[in-house]
């Protein structure tokens, strides 16, 4: 078998490169951290076994993040061919990988991407020359139409990581000779060790050691970069003006107030076409298909087999419930993600951030977040993982901590459903409020954060910035249908099995038997029980109760545990039957906007929280709880007692809970003057062990 490591800077082209060789649709996109672990693939081709890996991006070896470390460990530990990918706008900056790998006597070959755009502004590149200077294969390629038919392996021995070490004639006198002789009259280490150092490798190196060599690093950058502009002097020629990324339309595009608008005008017309307008009309659709195909012809078969009401109602109200809540959005997860792929693809995700970057500073955050950001408007799980690009400690928690008050496509269906029962053509309105008032809530808690238990010593934005592209329809068609799938199968068996759990225990008496009446049931007595706590903001129904408790399990069983308890399968009769006092869930206009606010920021899911708990540790996982608990019973409490009693009742209240929590703010500030939260997991350390 031949394994195959696809290695290069962020956004050169590497995953749209795997995905043609490989014929695969992983996740693309013009910004840096699209891919956070590595990927890989066996395709068979001529009876041969060929293994490709998708690796993360790095700038050099010298890893900062934690997609970078997982590449720099797949590089240089792994036996395999590697192809270093690069772009030939950017191949100043790309050749400085290259150059630590010959530095370490690694053997690879390099691919130039986006030669095309390249070549359109009269630039020109000798590759004969490059490869020459080089001593490395080199080929020009296009990652999208490239097959691995026309896929060639430089089949060489290798030389690996500590294995058959051997200096490299090319650049080994240019520049390295000097460092390895300072540092070897100084502690006496081999070449070897030298490089490997120089490299940001320290095996059995001592602090002393390890600090001394990196005191060369900033020199030894720009005699690198001198070294790369002597191979490029006579390979390439680049026009005087040519700025890579940058178009006319940035002119206009860049402008703050323009990007402001521009991002809100698309933010709020998508929500519109997506959940108000395009979205419910196919959902429509789609549940009479399924229900004239398959739910109709099952019914008529169990009603002609069988008369128990326990198995009929079981069918008919659990399992084809949850079923139907699952495909009832399935279009509006569609559209989202095709949005979302449409701003990846075109370039303005990165235009975006570069815009934000410094009003985000304010609040501790730094561009990237916008990224993150719109991520979690599809799942907020994923987008945590995708904070792995940050290499700053608390940048990162905050990033992490705030994803979650950004709406997940999952709380999407509870929203519509809500706002179309009680604001009607308003509904519109009522979920873009929502949606800008998690941000607003995110921003403020990551001010408060960062002024007080999170200090980012540093927010500075590294960021790839590709040229306005042409939407490719095929990609964003696959991208689209692909994660809406993968969403699909991620919630569907937990819709369907927390869904069927939910209908047995709100049919179920504590004598075991069936009961119709689901005050009698298991589900109501526990949830009774615990609804005194949600009076204040008017949420003291059971049902909404073991809703909300549900919902932590995953906000998409909202739908269907409201569905199940009003004894409803169609969310036209849903919408309805929340409306009427005397079902099991009803909300007057009061608790209905409470119940809003709470949902969109009570709790993160469980899948959440487990990435929460494993990407930044215990601590800050059961922060998440108790923060965003507290903030939406707080703003919760406030709005519906605006409604009920008066705005100064409320703004009492409110002043005496903003008391407390900062009281708490600053309780787990002074705990953490004393000792350190590892990001990486929940144990405590001295100050003492971190120096």
């Amino acid at each position: 078998m031949h394994k195959i490591l696809i290695i290069g800077n962020p956004n050169v082209g590497k995953s749209t490169l795997f995905n043609s060789l490989t014929k695969s649709s992983e996740h693309t996109g013009n910004f840096h951290g699209v891919t956070v672990e590595e990927k890989h693939k066996i395709v068979n081709f001529q009876n041969e076994e060929y293994d490709f890996y998708d690796l993360p991006g790095m700038y050099s070896l010298n890893s900062f993040s934690f997609e970078e470390e997982v590449a720099r460990k797949f590089a240089l530990d792994m036996k395999a061919d590697r192809i270093v990918l690069i772009d030939a706008n950017s191949i100043r900056k790309n050749l400085y990988l290259c150059l630590q790998f010959l530095e370490m006597n690694i053997d690879f070959k390099i691919l130039i991407n986006n030669y095309d755009y390249f070549k359109k502004y009269k630039n020109n590149l000798d590759i004969e020359k490059l490869s020459n200077k080089l001593n490395v294969c080199c080929e020009i390629i296009n990652a999208k139409k490239i097959k691995i038919k026309d896929f060639a392996l430089k089949n060489s021995e290798k030389s690996y990581h500590f294995v058959n070490f051997q200096k490299n004639s090319l650049i080994f006198d240019s520049y390295l000779s000097k460092y390895i002789k300072i540092i070897k009259n100084k502690y006496n280490l081999d070449e070897k060790t030298i490089i490997y150092a120089l490299n940001g490798i320290f095996d059995n190196l001592s602090e002393e050691q390890i600090n001394y060599i990196q005191s060369f690093y900033p020199e030894l950058i720009l005699d690198r970069y001198n070294y790369i502009d002597n191979i490029l002097k006579d390979s390439v020629s680049i026009q005087k003006n040519f700025v890579y990324g940058l178009n006319r339309a940035d002119r206009i595009i860049l402008k703050p107030i323009v990007a402001t608008l521009g991002f809100l005008f698309c933010f709020f017309a998508s929500v519109y076409l997506i959940f108000f307008l395009i979205g419910p009309k196919i959902s429509e659709g789609l549940n009479l298909i399924i229900y004239f195909i398959f739910i109709n012809p099952f019914m008529n078969f169990l009603y002609s087999v069988t008369s128990n009401v326990w198995l009929i109602e079981f069918f008919s109200n659990g399992v084809f419930s949850s079923i139907l809540t699952v495909i009832s959005f399935l279009p509006q997860i569609l559209l989202l993600f095709i949005f979302l792929t449409i701003l990846e693809d075109s370039g303005l995700v990165s235009r975006m951030a570069y815009v934000f970057d410094d009003f985000l500073s304010i609040f501790g955050l730094n561009g990237k977040a916008i990224y993150i950001m719109l991520l979690g408007l599809g799942c907020n799980t994923v987008s945590s993982l995708a904070t792995r690009n940050m290499n700053e400690k608390n940048l990162r928690i905050k990033t992490i901590l705030l994803n979650p008050y950004i709406s997940c496509i999952a709380r999407l269906p509870i929203y519509v459903i809500i706002a179309s029962a009680f604001f009607g053509e308003r509904a519109y309105f009522v979920v873009t409020g929502l949606y800008l008032l998690g941000l607003f809530v995110a921003l403020i808690v990551g001010f408060v954060l960062n002024k007080t238990i999170l200090k980012s010593n540093s927010n500075t934005l590294l960021l790839e910035f590709p040229p306005l592209r042409a939407i490719d329809f095929k990609h964003m068609l696959v991208v689209g249908r692909d994660n809406a799938i993968d969403t699909a199968k991620r919630i569907f068996f937990i819709v369907l099995g927390v869904g069927v759990i939910v209908w047995v225990l709100s049919h179920t008496a504590f004598d075991l038997s069936y009961t119709a009446i689901i005050t009698d049931s298991i589900l109501f007595y526990f949830a009774d029980k615990i609804s005194f706590l949600f009076a204040p903001i008017g949420l003291d129904s059971a049902g909404i109760v073991s809703g909300l408790i549900v919902g932590i399990m995953a906000k998409e069983l909202l739908v269907s545990t409201f569905s199940i308890s009003n004894n409803v399968t169609t969310i036209s009769g849903l919408i309805s039957s929340i409306c009427v006092a005397t079902n099991v869930i009803h909300f007057n206009t009061a608790s209905a906007v409470s119940f809003l606010v709470f949902t969109l920021l009570y709790c993160p899911c469980v899948s959440n929280l487990a990435v929460i708990k494993k990407e930044i540790g215990r601590f800050w996982m059961w922060f998440a709880v108790i923060s965003q608990f507290s903030i939406a019973y707080l703003l919760s409490f406030v709005i519906y007692n605006t409604f009920i009693h008066n705005i100064f009742y409320s703004l009492i209240v409110l002043f005496a809970i903003v008391l407390i929590l900062i009281s708490i703010i600053y309780i787990i500030k002074k705990i953490r003057t004393k000792k350190i939260v590892c990001m990486f997991c929940s144990k405590n350390c001295n100050k003492k062990n971190n120096k």
